[in-house]
């Protein structure tokens, strides 16, 4: 499936290419260009779970431990628009053994402060981490882990899905409104989903407000409701979950070069499905948050500092049996270089530092890490 996809994407860029080539009246115009991310490995420590020791039912634990380099993130995009009212848009990574399709999605621009978009794509019905943070502007190696795995509960992978959605900004103000299929990547209705009530799917907003200057306030609310689901010929399942998230940053507040950032985020599961296990009261809990600090030296030069926590309620990989309360909790410092091209950010480095703990056998893990971003988005 993820072949074909991208056999078809890279056909379109061929031939959207081959259009603008051709036709130099024509009010078509391509824009290609994309990132690479390297990390480099100093040293990684994890702790992980043994299984039992002898013939005692415990559970036993050792540390693993790595450096070397790694290929985080390569990719590419490329950008139709024709005249200025439709354009169309693609990102492939190829970090991977296999190249995958992420993106794929047409726009209509109607206002600024109407847009509608159709395909599939990051959702806004989520946390700013996972909606409209993108993986080029990350200011740390990594998301925090609360992010990534409250998207996955809900229903997205790669915090995409696909769908369609409304969005725009007016004056100070961004909103996001979709609806999408809540399975994720390459899940589509009539082919990977064969049966479903009425009215299932995925559903959720986004709105990102500036206040005053320096000063925004953000939240989204999405619900992922379906009912008799058959899915690559699956047995009828249920889905049932809840999400909600409140943000605020500051930027240049109070101290010029300071900004920062706090999103707490909450998710009710009330099903047994897709890695969701529900506890005695007949429901399945994720809570958590992250805290993020920063200071510009100067333009080139930043100083970072992230805590995040999260609780999930009762606990996943494989404690669910035994406790009902996994928790996880890290803390990561960095310090940041940029390089520009006048106002075009051409490279990112960073130097970052993370540990943590996770409950309840308290497993640590810990990285330092120097990431090297190149970055040639038009």
């Amino acid at each position: 499936m993820q072949t074909k996809k991208l056999t078809q994407s890279i056909a379109l860029i061929a031939t959207l290419f081959w259009i603008s080539c051709q036709s130099a009246d024509a009010q078509i115009k391509l824009d290609v260009g994309g990132y690479m991310q390297n990390w480099v490995i100093a040293n990684q420590s994890t702790d992980v779970l043994t299984p039992s020791q002898g013939n005692l039912a415990i559970l036993g634990s050792k540390t693993n431990k790595t450096q070397g380099f790694r290929i985080r993130r390569a990719r590419i995009t490329a950008k139709g628009s024709i005249g200025d009212k439709f354009s169309t848009t693609t990102w492939i990574e190829f970090a991977g053994s296999t190249p995958s399709l992420l993106d794929f999605h047409v726009d209509a621009h109607i206002r600024p402060w109407f847009n509608i978009r159709l395909g599939q794509f990051m959702m806004p019905g989520q946390s700013f981490d996972t909606s409209r943070l993108v993986s080029s502007k990350l200011i740390f190696y990594e998301r925090a882990p609360i992010t990534t795995t409250f998207s996955d509960r809900m229903g997205y992978s790669a915090f995409r899905d696909v769908g369609i959605m409304a969005y725009g900004q007016h004056g100070r103000l961004w909103y996001g409104v979709h609806a999408s299929n809540g399975s994720g990547r390459f899940n589509y209705a009539s082919s990977t989903i064969t049966e479903r009530k009425a009215g299932g799917g995925l559903y959720g907003a986004r709105v990102d407000w500036e206040l005053f200057d320096g000063f925004t306030l953000g939240s989204h609310i999405a619900t992922n409701q379906q009912r008799d689901v058959v899915q690559s010929g699956s047995e009828p399942f249920d889905i049932d979950r809840t999400s909600w998230s409140l943000r605020a940053a500051t930027n240049n507040l109070g101290i010029n070069g300071l900004f920062s950032q706090l999103e707490y985020m909450s998710l009710t599961g009330k099903e047994n499905s897709r890695g969701v296990n529900l506890n005695v009261d007949g429901d399945y809990k994720l809570h958590g948050f992250y805290a993020e600090l920063g200071y510009r030296i100067t333009r080139e030069w930043h100083l970072l500092g992230r805590y995040d926590e999260m609780i999930q309620k009762p606990g996943q990989g494989g404690l669910e049996q035994t406790w009902n309360r996994y928790g996880q909790n890290n803390y990561t410092f960095g310090i940041s270089r940029y390089i520009y091209d006048g106002n075009a950010e051409l490279v990112r480095a960073h130097l970052n530092y993370s540990f943590g703990e996770s409950g309840p056998m308290d497993l640590n893990n810990s990285i330092l890490v120097a990431v090297f971003q190149l970055r040639f988005i038009p």
